[in-house]
């Protein structure tokens, strides 16, 4: 089957996006709350474009990396869509089946897989050239000088935010999302630095750390969501069941 796993890279790269700036003082009793603050944020700029470096490793050669696409198509009083599109071709699937060891799986139990990721994050995949295959989604979040929420986990919903960080928080909070589906996801602030410790390109950063945990995830045991108070999301590291770790630096057109 040529198209192998593209929905783990949709699952590594989805959330490249956003930028925000600022300080919050506000401290909301439930923590998916919608965040306040100044919505008119420089990277939220429709037309804003997001680049992303993930390091994959010696697994995948520089060359074999798929492109990547992110540009703010719209924003609505913090509320932002985001035009997401990763090319890539069958090379790059077949390396990315073998490195989750998903190589032994049948081919229906790779669709469903499949489908169920693109069903999760609300996108599309494009086969018709084994060559340039193309996943394409347009994710939507709320982006303030107070904090990022996201609005996949509720299938768009806007009434029903789901806290990726408040720049208030404490490291040991934690908070959860039901889906429509039953599924619960849990996330928890682990990691608040003190020092520039986090390299983002040539620049380091203070940086929040959220772990995220999803109820019976086929093929991901958490993700971590790295965030800067200035510069909004400027990481996500991506854990597969046997602990292998994917970092994807997210820069910012502002830095």
């Amino acid at each position: 089957m040529k198209r192998i796993f593209a929905s783990a890279f949709l699952t590594l790269t989805v959330s490249v996006l956003i930028g925000s700036c600022g300080l919050t003082e506000s401290d909301p009793a439930d923590p998916n709350d919608p965040v306040g603050g100044n919505t008119e944020l420089e990277d939220t700029k429709p037309g804003a474009r997001h680049s992303a470096y993930p390091d994959l490793g010696d697994w995948l050669p520089y060359y074999m990396v798929p492109r990547d696409s992110i540009i703010i198509k719209s924003r609505n009083n913090g509320v932002v869509v985001v035009d997401f599109n990763v090319t890539f071709d069958t090379a790059f699937t077949l390396r990315l089946d073998t490195m989750l060891g998903t190589t032994i799986l049948p081919d229906n139990a790779k669709k469903s897989l499949i489908d169920t990721y693109l069903a999760q994050y609300g996108a599309t995949l494009d086969t018709t050239n084994k060559d340039r295959m193309i996943i394409h989604a347009e994710p939507k979040f709320r982006v303030t000088s107070e904090g990022i929420q996201d609005f996949v986990a509720s299938k768009g919903d806007e009434s029903k935010p789901f806290t990726i960080i408040k720049y208030n928080m404490n490291v040991g909070d934690s908070w959860s999302f039901t889906r429509s589906d039953g599924v619960k996801i849990t996330r928890k602030v682990v990691y608040h630095s003190t020092e520039d410790d986090y390299e983002v390109i040539f620049w380091r950063l203070k940086v929040f750390k959220t772990e995220q945990v999803q109820e019976n995830d086929p093929l991901l045991s958490k993700i971590i969501w790295v965030t800067n108070h200035k510069y909004g999301l400027v990481g996500v590291h991506i854990f597969d069941k046997a602990g292998k770790e994917i970092p994807i630096t997210i820069a910012p057109p502002s830095l």
